[in-house]
């Protein structure tokens, strides 16, 4: 590995939650923004949240298999697979959802106009 690049299998990430979550950026050394894949099983949803008290817009992008976030309280539905993507503010409420054959999804995280802060539940032991 050169100090200039960094690549690794995204299995060979560092993993929380049982795999559920690979830690992209602490894998990869990067420090400019926030960016993690998440391994959804078929016909899952995640716990509805925003991003207030962090102030990080987020950008989602379906890697493998389809699924959704679901924008609450409107209900509105942006499909993500591998022809669509998605960006959420940091003040609206989101769920993500998987379909009937789970959804890799790509995160990525970033405070408009401010520099990056590590959330501290992607910082692996």
């Amino acid at each position: 590995m050169s100090d200039g690049y960094k690549g690794s299998a995204i299995d060979e990430l560092p993993q929380i939650w049982d795999g559920f979550a690979k830690l992209v950026r602490q894998g990869l050394d990067i420090t400019a923004f926030g960016v993690q894949i998440m391994d959804l099983p078929p016909d899952y949803s995640t716990k509805a949240h925003d991003e207030s008290e962090t102030g990080q817009e987020e950008f989602y992008l379906g890697l493998r298999g389809s699924g959704a976030v679901l924008i609450d309280p409107d209900g509105e539905r942006l499909p993500l697979d591998l022809d669509h993507v998605a960006r959420v503010s940091p003040g609206v409420s989101r769920t993500l959802t998987s379909g009937p054959e789970g959804l890799r999804v790509l995160c990525v995280g970033g405070c408009p106009g401010e520099a990056y802060k590590p959330q501290d539940w992607t910082q692996y032991e």
